[in-house]
């Protein structure tokens, strides 16, 4: 099974390649982790843009703070540590998670890094943003993604109406 692939039917990539190649290895030590080889594959195919006009991929250098992978995390991780203390617990642990994605709606998609060591085998979680339901997936970002916009996986939290209109990858 090829989850890129899968993603390339269900919702095409652009045409004329957007993304720049990137020095991944630079990325990865600026970030402090190695990333998953999908994840690589995925920014590498699609470059920056939006899922179903829905789901945004966080991307290394990015001309908008907001979706950089080596910006955006730091953030969001210190917004939920602010949380987290205020007694609404993240299911198995902050020290775990990476924020990866986000939606028009504001839940973030993360990598539940466990093991830290294995990119491969780490699987995804969605934040409610204002409540404290968590939806988990396991599966990497790329089959998270195919299994989201084919219908397959239901996050709860996601609109009901996420796949009324084709699902369409839209450049930025």
């Amino acid at each position: 099974m090829n989850n890129l692939r899968d993603l390339q039917t269900i919702c095409p990539p652009p045409t004329v390649p957007v993304a720049q190649p990137h020095d991944w290895e630079q990325v990865e030590h600026e970030v402090g982790f190695q990333f998953p080889k999908d994840y690589k594959e995925l920014v590498e195919r699609y470059g920056q843009g939006s899922y179903a006009q829905f789901i945004d991929v966080f991307q290394p250098g990015s001309s908008f703070p907001a979706v950089d992978i080596k910006v955006a995390p730091g953030e969001i991780l210190e917004t939920l540590h602010s949380v987290d203390m205020h007694g609404f617990h993240v299911p198995g642990g902050l020290d775990s998670l990476f924020p990866v994605g986000v939606t028009d709606n504001g839940n973030y998609i993360f990598w539940r890094m466990n093991p830290r060591d294995n990119p491969g085998g780490w699987g995804i979680a969605v934040n409610e943003p204002r409540g404290d339901r968590w939806d988990f997936f396991e599966g990497n970002l790329t089959s998270f993604l195919v299994a989201v916009l084919s219908g397959a996986h239901r996050v709860p939290m996601f609109p009901g109406d996420l796949l009324a209109e084709p699902v369409v990858f839209d450049v930025y």
